[in-house]
């Protein structure tokens, strides 16, 4: 059996290129943004959509999605205007307002004290907008949920409204109903929790990838590390859809810490061929690498191999990466290196605290 499921899975990471190609020749270019921002291919939708929104300003889907990509690459300031364009051209869609409403909470989260209060007031409200339009829009349930939870009393947070808005979205997709859960669980900081309804995610749908993944994420990491079922369960995530960078990045990670360098080269490889355009897993092994303090000119490798194109949205940006590249350095004793590396990420980002906090050690201050 388990012969069978590794050549199936060889057979999937060699022909889906060819099933992708043939299917986006297939396409007219426009048709496949909304496709490509649902799987998370952002430099791909960037590239499509970029130059429709300037021939067709005033369609707000084109705004909507592209507020999505602008968001994945941290664009708050450049997704906001268009957000507020969607809404001011469909007041009536649900997503939009939930959209707009997502990229003020953003902005509140990176602002000063003072700002981040009336930015987190546009978040409810457009939130309670979107479900006002839509009582079923399971991504404004969502939001609203973290809200409720994360919220201080005086400005409407409340636990317990928290875990029925969990209860309405379980009812709403029973698929996904332990991942609610499992999102409350981890705001709650209780692993034990989130582990047991990832698993009960993972086995009430066995085809569901995020189910799946995030499992595998969470028993990739210690203290809760259970490197064999990460592999097992990442696998899997990896047979249902081998064009998505999750369970690369996961398998990338466990077969750095274990030394597995037969597996690890690999499955880098297969990661690079199906998604040319997100360069997390070698990031990710590079990372391992550092925390267990060997095979650093490996992880030296693996981190310059990121930093040769420009980094997927809602991945490490580049200024992250000078910043794991420093910290490969600083392992080796290689100190100058190091402090210009944390520079660079400091130019790249000046508001940078880590790198800030790096740079004072390394400079012994």
């Amino acid at each position: 059996m388990r012969r069978k499921s590794h050549t199936s899975l060889l057979a999937a990471l060699i022909l889906w290129p060819l099933l992708t190609a043939l299917a986006s020749a297939a396409d007219p270019p426009g048709a496949n943004a909304e496709a490509l921002v649902q799987a998370r291919h952002w430099k791909r939708a960037r590239a499509i959509l970029e130059p429709q929104i300037k021939a067709h300003p005033e369609d707000p889907k084109i705004a909507y999605l592209l507020v999505q990509v602008k968001a994945a690459f941290r664009d708050f300031d450049g997704a906001l205007p268009l957000a507020q364009h969607a809404v001011e051209l469909d007041g009536r869609n649900s997503n939009y307002h939930l959209k707009l409403g997502q990229v003020y909470g953003e902005m509140a989260a990176r602002a000063s004290i003072f700002a981040a209060g009336s930015l987190a007031v546009k978040f409810r409200k457009e939130v309670e907008i979107a479900l006002e339009l839509d009582p079923k829009n399971l991504e404004a349930l969502d939001s609203m949920m973290q809200f409720k939870f994360q919220a201080p009393g005086l400005m409407g947070g409340d636990k317990n409204q928290a875990r029925a808005l969990a209860e309405e979205i379980a009812r709403l997709n029973p698929s996904d109903r332990y991942l609610a859960h499992a999102e409350l669980a981890e705001l709650e900081k209780n692993p034990a929790e989130v582990e047991a309804y990832y698993l009960r995610a993972a086995e009430a749908d066995p085809k569901n990838y995020r189910a799946l993944a995030a499992l595998a994420e969470f028993e990739s990491h210690s203290p809760h590390a259970k490197y064999d079922l990460a592999i097992k369960h990442a696998q899997q995530a990896l047979q249902l859809d081998p064009s998505r960078v999750d369970a690369y990045g996961i398998l990338a990670r466990v077969f750095a810490l274990q030394e597995r360098w037969g597996d690890l080269d690999p499955i880098l490889a297969a990661s690079e061929r199906n998604v040319p355009d997100d360069l997390r897993p070698f990031y990710e092994a590079a990372h391992a690498l550092l925390e267990t303090g060997k095979e650093l000119p490996r992880a030296e490798g693996y981190v310059k191999k990121y930093l040769s194109q420009e980094p997927e949205g809602e991945e490490p940006d580049t200024a992250e990466a000078h910043r794991l590249s420093a910290l490969v350095f600083e392992k080796q004793g290689r100190n100058a290196e190091a402090r210009a590396e944390i520079q660079t990420a400091l130019q790249l980002r000046p508001n940078f605290k880590a790198a800030k906090e790096d740079l004072k050690r390394i400079d012994g201050r």
